[in-house]
């Protein structure tokens, strides 16, 4: 049976519904299988170098994983207090809010604009509402770190011999492939947790100098939300600029928020020189895989929405049908400089 080209492209479609639906009702079980696997391709190449250096296998491996275990201590138990701490003050935030708005909504009927018409400004209890549903969903992300941590354990165990499975059953031009494609996430990974580190120091820094409360919070908050990129920063400033404004007005709101923005325009400076087209995504690929995986996998979808995609593309790359896709997904080609023969062909294209 031949299927015509529109007809395969409808097929594509189709299939990527499926799937799509398949992730969104297997989301529990999927987000610990991606955070187990991402966490393991950070730590696999020093698993790896220390078997290569002579260590047994199973030493190599609990090193790893006691570098894992430590790495999520030293950002759960902050960020377990941090949460805790901004929850037992959410009541104080409320009843600032709720005279601020009191005090608005008096000002603009003056002016003949009523808020009350458009919201019940009264109660802003979605605060209380937010801080709690935020907090249950880090202690329930928690709660699986412990089956999290034993898939890690059998994938580092399983990455110590993939050099010699993949000598069986591939030839060296895709070892060299998949490697490559390997080194490229991991770097991409690595490179980012680093900024994203530095990231949130300063954050922590400025927030804790502009006297805003719990600055612990906002500085854990942007060193996770910097895993998104383009676009996690600006989340991330929104709750201390909001903070801000709730305790001191909107003087000090500004200043918080151009702290903010010249902490991203700084990240954003170096982040090309470290990282390089390690990404390899468009801009719009980048927003939209956001959106996408993080309607399917929640939270934790549009925290590793790009390697995600990143993986993607590489194994769309590998097929002769889809390797268009991979393309569309790449970043915008820089354009080359062009013959007076071809600008004269677009010319006439966009004059037809």
């Amino acid at each position: 049976m031949v299927i015509s080209k529109g007809g395969r492209i409808v097929l594509i479609v189709a299939s990527i519904v499926v799937i799509g639906a398949g992730v969104k009702l297997a989301a529990p079980l999927l987000v610990p299988l991606l955070v187990a696997a991402f966490i393991a391709i950070v730590t696999a190449p020093m698993v790896m170098w220390l078997c290569d250096k002579g260590v047994t296998r199973l030493v190599a491996v609990l090193s790893g994983l006691l570098l894992d275990v430590a790495a999520g201590a030293a950002l759960g138990f902050p960020l377990a207090a941090a949460l805790t701490t901004f929850t037992e003050r959410v009541p104080l935030y409320t009843a600032v809010l709720t005279r601020q708005l009191a005090q608005l909504e008096v000002w603009l009927a003056g002016y003949g604009v009523h808020l009350q018409s458009v919201y019940d400004f009264s109660q802003p209890a979605w605060m209380l509402d937010l801080a709690t549903g935020t907090a249950q969903y880090a202690a329930s992300f928690v709660s699986q770190m412990v089956l999290v941590l034993l898939i890690v354990a059998f994938m580092l165990f399983e990455s110590t011999g993939i050099r010699e499975k993949l000598a069986k059953i591939a030839t060296p031009a895709q070892i060299k492939e998949l490697s490559g494609a390997a080194r490229e996430v991991n770097t991409y990974l690595v490179a980012k947790t680093i900024l994203s580190l530095l990231t949130g120091v300063l954050v922590f820094v400025w927030c804790w100098w502009c006297d805003v409360d719990v600055p612990l919070l906002w500085g854990l908050l942007a060193y996770l939300l910097n895993y998104i990129p383009n676009v996690g920063q600006i989340i991330a400033s929104i709750p201390a600029i909001m903070l801000a404004l709730i305790q001191f007005g909107p003087g000090h709101a500004v200043v918080v928020a151009a702290g903010y923005g010249g902490i991203n325009l700084a990240i954003g400076a170096i982040e090309p020189r470290v990282m390089g087209d390690a990404l390899g995504l468009s801009a719009l690929v980048v927003l939209v895989s956001m959106v996408v995986w993080g309607w399917l996998l929640g939270p934790v979808g549009a925290l590793v929405s790009a390697p995600l995609t990143m993986v993607i593309k590489h194994a769309l790359a590998y097929s002769e049908d889809l390797r268009w896709m991979a393309e569309l997904l790449g970043p915008t080609p820089k354009p080359a400089n062009r013959s007076p023969g071809s600008a004269d062909s677009v010319d006439e294209l966009s004059r037809a």
